[in-house]
C-alpha cells in the first residue's frame, strides 16, 4: 500500500503544480494586458493595444494548456486509484487516460476559462477601439 501511497502523492503534486500555474497566469494575464494598455493610451503608441490583445488570448491559450494538464492528471490519479498494489509502476504517463479527459479546444472554450479570459478578451478589445477613436 505503501507504493501505492507514494504514487498518488507525486500525482497529487502535479495536480497542485498545475492549479498553482494556472492562477499564476491569470494574474499575470491582467497585469500585462493592464501595462500594455497603460502604454498604448499613449497616442504614438497606440500600436501596444494591439500587443495587449495578443499577449491576452496568448495567456488563454497557454490557462488552457494547465488547466487540460490537471485535468488528464486527476484521470490519472482516479485511474492509480484503482490499481492493485502489484500494478503500481510509478508511471506519470496520461496516455492512457487522454481519452477520457476533454479535448483541447473544449477546455480553451469552457465555461471556467470563457467568463475569465474572454472578459479579459473583451475588454482589451474595447479599450483598444476607444483609445483608437480617440485619436
Amino acid at each position: 500500500m505503501e507504493k501505492k501511497r507514494a504514487h498518488l502523492a507525486m500525482i497529487q503534486a502535479i495536480i497542485n503544480r498545475m492549479s498553482v500555474g494556472s492562477w499564476l497566469l491569470k494574474g499575470w494575464s491582467v497585469l500585462v494586458a493592464s501595462a500594455l494598455l497603460a502604454v498604448a493610451a499613449n497616442a504614438t503608441r497606440g500600436r501596444f493595444a494591439w500587443l495587449a490583445l495578443f499577449m491576452a488570448i496568448a495567456f488563454w491559450i497557454l490557462d488552457a494548456h494547465f488547466l487540460r494538464q490537471e485535468r488528464l492528471f486527476r484521470k490519472t490519479y482516479e485511474r492509480v486509484r484503482n490499481l492493485d498494489e502489484s500494478e503500481v509502476d510509478f508511471s506519470m504517463d496520461t496516455a492512457p487516460v487522454d481519452s477520457e479527459a476533454a479535448a483541447w479546444g473544449t477546455v480553451l472554450l469552457s465555461k471556467a476559462l470563457g467568463v475569465f479570459h474572454g472578459s479579459v478578451v473583451g475588454l482589451v478589445a474595447l479599450t483598444g477601439v476607444i483609445f483608437h477613436f480617440q485619436r
